[in-house]
């Protein structure tokens, strides 16, 4: 991974809105809310829809760019809520047990809970800022296959039309 050694809180960031356009390109959760993730120890993530593999795929992109960010020696710790069902209960739990694996050797704890609720797609740092996504972590159109370079790379993914709201809240650790 590039090294995020260096990388401080910036006082100077600023919370913001925007939204994405449909078919919009040159998107990927670094160039859009990656600065706010650094500093950052603890993550709540809330998205209902984690269950299908496109949608681990884009939870995985997230735990990669928070291992990206993160300083070496740091312990980061990930909850993700979010829904299920019982037709993919079963996957999604081996899915999630061979993710805590890989994520261990890294310094990333990763918890996961189903909870019945909607939730509100999101993701509280404790560095005292929260991202709210209106579309949650899947806000990308389906690529043309698994062979797509889109796959592999974010900014070549035309976006769904979202909402993004980057807000600083008052958990700062």
């Amino acid at each position: 991974f590039p090294s995020h050694d260096n990388a401080v809180k910036n006082p100077s960031l600023e919370g913001f809105i925007k939204t994405i356009r449909d078919n919009q390109t040159n998107v990927s959760y670094d160039n859009l809310f990656g600065q706010y993730l650094q500093g950052a120890t603890s993550f709540v993530i809330r998205d209902p829809f984690i269950r299908l593999p496109y949608q681990f795929r884009n939870f995985i992109e997230l735990c990669r760019l928070i291992a990206e960010i993160k300083t070496t020696d740091a312990e980061v710790k990930i909850h993700l809520i979010t829904a299920n069902n019982e037709d993919y209960i079963e996957n999604a739990k081996e899915s999630f047990s061979e993710l805590i694996d890989s994520l261990a050797p890294l310094g990333i704890d990763l918890f996961y809970e189903f909870s019945e609720g909607k939730e509100e797609r999101s993701i509280e740092m404790d560095n005292g800022w929260k991202i709210e996504l209106g579309r949650g972590l899947d806000f990308w159109q389906k690529t043309n296959g698994k062979y797509d370079i889109a796959e592999f790379y974010q900014e070549k993914r035309l976006c769904k039309e979202f909402k993004i709201n980057v807000i600083k809240t008052q958990n700062v650790k």
